[in-house]
């Protein structure tokens, strides 16, 4: 199993066609807004690719994403990327980076059982070993179309 980085370049593409509008409501309560978003994805995607290039230099790495989900750092990933503008433009080059890390994992290392520790909100969703390519297609897959929904969100609240 080999990732596909086209279905990953697309879910980037169409997430960041999301976030290039730049004109974001405030959230729910209790919800992130489009900066929070946007620093999330940057940081729990580089992680991942943190992770995949762990596996190709032989390592055997966990994934926990709890770090893409603390205040403090995506505070301070927002305050570096000046703001909206900044994030987006971070998120298309972390995704840039991610894809070309992802055209680097073999068959062989795609199959490589990863410690994966995935929590949203407070409740755990994995907490068990996953292969490495699952990890990395998940991202297009799952993570960037469901935050790319809370984006549109966020527009039809400002709308």
């Amino acid at each position: 199993m080999i990732v596909d980085t086209s279905a990953l370049r697309t879910a980037y593409a169409e997430f960041l066609e999301v976030a290039e509008t730049g004109k974001f409501g405030p959230p729910p309560a209790g919800e992130w807004d489009a900066e929070h978003l946007l620093a999330h994805v940057y940081t729990a995607h580089s992680q991942i690719a943190s992770t995949a290039l762990a596996v190709l230099a032989g390592s055997r790495p966990s994934y926990d994403n709890r770090m893409s989900l603390d205040d403090m750092n995506l505070r301070r990933v927002i305050d570096q990327a000046g703001g909206l503008a900044g994030l987006v433009d971070l998120v298309g080059r972390g995704g840039e980076l991610y894809c070309a890390v992802a055209d680097q994992v073999s068959e062989r290392d795609a199959l490589v059982p990863v410690s994966v520790l995935i929590v949203s909100g407070h409740k755990l969703v994995v907490d068990e070993p996953r292969p490495l390519g699952q990890l990395l297609t998940g991202v297009g897959s799952v993570h960037l179309p469901g935050h790319a929904e809370q984006l549109r969100s966020l527009l039809a609240m400002h709308a």
